[in-house]
């Protein structure tokens, strides 16, 4: 996929426009392909080898000329995202991160996608309005855009409705997955000429001024980028109807700020008790998932009995003496593993020791356990830890699933430890998972999330006018339980 980069980014200082040598993208090359294919457990798990052996190819003669860093990022980012895994992504080098700080490359405004056509969601101080439709972008139009970006998205398996969910999910990219591609495959300036469809229903044009990222956060994020577990707001419980408590969950992300989730959790399920619910409606529908302390904790007030969820970890070696320079992780013992933890399996892969990992853990209800009727909001941003409790909770018979269907994967995330690879000559750091949990789901669709049993999608007309199907659908739901 070629880019415009050249031909239209105009700031001389974009580190991004520097031209990489043939000898550097090559070098570059055999080590992230090393380390790609000895170290990631689901490396041709949903995508054959011939593919990807094609893909690495095309790259090594695109290379033989060299080729400017953001291309080669967008080149490297295009061959992880076919590996079809949600956690196997690239980070911007250093220094295009820092330009792109302070360097105005990202539009005034964060959108919705509906239908395959951009409405404004946040305005910022952009003056546009809430659910205008953006009709074209420097005279492109949204949909032409979105094709462009969409297979840099990394999913899980065939999950691939969830794409979209990633364009504007403001997640592991820099910022949304359209701002990380956007202006590495389209021509842009500071100024960004916008054809604008109005509430009313007119057309008109609009200059405006693009953001750095640091004022896309500040303007457009309430000045925050990650959002944690123990943020304040994280977690909620609203009360809608007679005897139904909503708990909404946004993350499980418990590893930047760390709290014991029980500590949170405890007074939020004996709130509940005390209100008199009856049902539970548990919201994770911005919920990606993870820390595993966090989700577990989750479980252990929803599962009626002890739940195992995870059966086996597998891995492709406990050998990384290869790409050792280059990888680091938050768990050094990652790095020198033992190899009599590692047991061989037919297939190639290894399975671990489950006691080493921490994977024979069972959780047991807790005390303060719910177990009344409970239903789950779902939708595509739903993956990774997000989908292990979705699946628990289906493994157990515990909960109606009403929305959308998620992201993830059913027969469990290669995931757990994630190596960073930086790769020496570009300095974009690849993630490369080390382990794949199987998770205890019987029967899982490869390749597949979860489906919902009451289907309620958000449409254009719902979220314009601040309604909400799932939900809805989901009180009716309640209602006929009693």
């Amino acid at each position: 996929m070629k880019s415009l980069l050249l031909a239209g980014l105009i700031w001389a200082a974009n580190p991004a426009t520097e031209t990489l040598s043939a000898e550097q993208v090559e070098r570059d090359i055999a080590i992230a392909r090393e380390a790609l294919e000895t170290i990631h457990p689901g490396y041709a798990r949903y995508q054959s080898r011939a593919h990807l052996d094609g893909l690495w190819t095309a790259l090594e003669s695109a290379a033989a000329q060299g080729m400017s860093a953001g291309e080669f990022y967008l080149q490297i980012s295009h061959i992880l995202a076919e590996i079809r895994c949600d956690h196997t992504k690239a980070e911007f080098p250093d220094a295009m991160a820092a330009y792109r700080q302070e360097a105005e490359v990202h539009l005034p405004f964060s959108f919705r996608i509906f239908e395959d056509r951009m409405y404004v969601d946040n305005p910022g101080q952009s003056e546009l309005l809430r659910g205008e439709e953006i009709l074209s972008i420097d005279g492109i139009s949204p949909a032409e855009r979105f094709a462009a970006i969409r297979p840099y998205m990394p999913v899980d398996g065939y999950t691939d409705h969830v794409r979209d969910n990633a364009l504007t999910d403001f997640g592991e990219f820099m910022a949304t997955g359209f701002e990380q591609f956007d202006t590495l495959l389209f021509p842009s300036n500071r100024l960004v000429e916008l054809e604008v469809r109005g509430l009313d229903g007119s057309v008109r044009r609009e200059t405006r001024r693009r953001l750095s990222y640091t004022d896309y956060v500040a303007r457009l994020r309430g000045g925050t980028r990650y959002r944690n577990f123990s943020d304040d707001d994280v977690i909620s419980v609203s009360y809608p109807a007679d005897g139904v408590a909503v708990l909404n969950v946004e993350t499980f992300v418990n590893y930047r700020t760390p709290v014991e989730p029980a500590a949170v959790l405890d007074p939020v399920f004996a709130g509940i008790r005390e209100h008199g619910a009856h049902t539970l409606i548990l919201d994770l529908r911005r919920n990606g998932g993870g820390s595993t302390d966090a989700q577990q904790g989750l479980m252990s007030y929803l599962v009626s009995e002890p739940h195992q969820p995870v059966l086996e970890v597998r891995a492709a070696t406990y050998d990384l003496s290869a790409s050792a320079e280059y990888i680091s992780t938050w768990d050094r013992s990652a790095l020198n593993p033992d190899p009599a933890w590692f047991t061989a399996r037919e297939d190639g892969l290894y399975t671990i020791d489950p006691d080493i990992i921490g994977a024979s853990t069972v959780v047991q209800p807790a005390a303060n356990a719910w177990t009344g009727e409970l239903a789950v909001l779902t939708s595509s941003a739903n993956a990774s830890g997000a989908a292990t409790i979705i699946g628990a909770l289906k493994e157990q018979g515990r909960a109606t699933l009403i929305g959308e269907a998620t992201g993830g994967s059913q027969e469990g995330p290669t995931a757990n430890i994630i190596f960073f690879l930086v790769l020496p000559e570009s300095d974009i750091t690849v993630r490369v998972p080390a382990q794949w949990t199987i998770q205890n789901v019987t029967d899982p669709v490869p390749g597949r999330g979860f489906d919902p049993d009451i289907a309620a999608p958000l449409t254009y007309e719902a979220w314009l006018a601040g309604t909400d199907p799932a939900l809805e659908s989901a009180l009716q739901w309640a209602q006929n339980q009693r």
